[in-house]
């Protein structure tokens, strides 16, 4: 390979092999643990080579800006390419998919494919099927809300990865079979590849805003987004609404338990606000994090569970927190007051289905009283779930025991807003206590005490 002195000088490398994959750690291997080679460019002419052949790259440093240049190689063999937008159709047709190396790359703006060549050889609408993967990619990249990504993502296919069927990275791998059906753009249009969304998906996870126990949950963000808007299918058994309600059931039904709160079940989490808000606000507030001063990025498991749900509160224009808190989430009183200018979200499909909320009231107390009277009121923050609440008052307060309270008033079912009661029959320049009792299926929740003095 040879190169001007100025292109020496300027610090990259070149790789011959697209698989990077080390396989050392494996029992059984079905191709040699590496097979690809890398040389710095420190001289005009570099004698190159592998011994199992390969695409050959130049490697840049992230971050460099070396412009284009020119490279001279001799003794290799061409192999097919197709760059969306450069090549046509008619000329991959006749030429290019024709080209023997057994390995092909197929180039989009966002997006490129390293594949078998034998996979390729009827390949007729390249153009088709590199749109469409552009259009995937992109609409990962708006999901993730990260504008505009900085590289382009690439995928490799192997007889045999480090882990998993496929895994995340620069490049992703993922096994040679699921080849034939991501060069066919009928079947990935028809049917999609949750796999594949999935990984691409790691890899725009931001991990602040990975929440512990959600590694392999924030990027199935990308596969139910594009199954469902690209591909206009349900795409995986997990999230069908029967596993769904099947699966909410058990968490709830043993006591929403954080630590149990990891991949689908927490999905079902963030699959709620989805299902209200749309995507925007999940978007909105995975954005928030590309810019915390470093001061602000959550540390630990409580600061990073707040965090989000301050974030995704103010994205909503509701306070989430109760939502979450019904989940398990660890959140701080801090939070709670934080948000308590927003309105609660009380229509969450949780509510008297999977878990029983308690009211919260707020600014209760005698807004003017006369010698025999009170006007009692009250600020409904949250209804809770099936609450009805009562008044109870006397010259003593009695704490939260209502039995020993003399005096007491049905109030109603709990509703949003403010409501006010009438208390009668007082003594002049007394002085009252008085305390509410919020009552569900499961609990009583009191506020109070507060006390007024009648007039004389």
């Amino acid at each position: 390979m040879s190169v001007s002195q100025d292109v020496s000088e300027l610090g990259f490398w070149i790789l011959i092999g697209a698989h990077t994959d080390g396989l050392w750690g494996k029992d059984v291997i079905k191709r040699h643990s590496k097979i690809y080679r890398y040389w710095w460019i420190e001289n005009t002419t570099t004698e190159i080579g592998n011994a199992f052949g390969g695409p050959i790259y130049a490697a840049i440093p992230a971050g460099s800006e070396f412009g284009e240049f020119d490279m001279t190689i001799s003794g290799a063999v061409r192999a097919p390419m197709f760059v969306l937008g450069e090549t046509s159709d008619f000329e991959w047709i006749y030429s290019e998919r024709d080209n023997p190396a057994p390995w092909t790359e197929l180039v989009s703006n966002n997006f490129i494919m390293t594949v078998p060549t034998s996979e390729i050889r009827n390949l007729n609408n390249p153009t088709e099927l590199m749109d469409w993967w552009d259009q995937a990619l992109e609409m990962e990249h708006e999901l993730y809300g990260y504008l505009p990504w900085p590289r382009v993502e690439r995928a490799v296919f192997d007889a045999q990865i480090s882990a998993g069927w496929m895994h995340s990275g620069y490049p992703f791998m993922a096994h040679d079979l699921s080849v034939a059906g991501v060069v066919n753009s009928s079947y990935m249009s028809e049917n999609g590849d949750w796999g594949m969304f999935h990984e691409l998906g790691h890899n725009h996870q931001w991990m602040p805003s990975t929440l512990p126990g959600t590694t392999e949950t924030g990027c199935n963000f990308a596969s139910v987004y594009l199954m469902e808007e690209l591909v206009g299918v349900e795409g995986h058994g997990a999230v069908d609404p029967a596993q769904r309600e099947s699966r909410m059931r058990n968490y709830f039904d043993d006591g929403s338990n954080i630590a149990n709160w990891s991949v689908w079940i927490a999905l079902d989490t963030y699959l709620i606000i989805k299902e209200e808000w749309d995507w925007d606000p999940i978007t909105e507030a995975l954005s928030v994090y590309y810019t915390l001063p470093s001061a602000e990025v959550p540390v630990g498991d409580t600061e990073e569970f707040n965090a989000w749900v301050m974030h995704l509160s103010n994205a909503t224009g509701y306070n989430l927190a109760p939502y979450h808190a019904a989940w398990g989430f660890p959140l701080t009183q801090d939070t709670f007051d934080s948000l308590s200018h927003l309105p609660i979200w009380v229509d969450d499909p949780l509510r008297g289905e999977y878990f029983v909320y308690d009211a919260i009231l707020r600014n209760i107390g005698a807004n003017s009283t006369t010698s025999s009277t009170a006007d009692f009121a009250w600020e409904t923050y949250d209804n809770g779930t099936n609450t009805t609440l009562t008044l109870y008052w006397g010259t003593t307060d009695m704490g939260n025991q209502s039995w020993v309270w003399g005096n007491n008033a049905n109030l109603g079912d709990s509703e949003v807003g403010w409501g006010e009661y009438e208390v009668t029959g007082l003594s002049s320049g007394t002085t009252y206590y008085a305390r509410v009792k919020a009552s569900n299926e499961e609990r009583d929740t009191w506020f109070g005490p507060v006390s007024w003095t009648t007039s004389t």
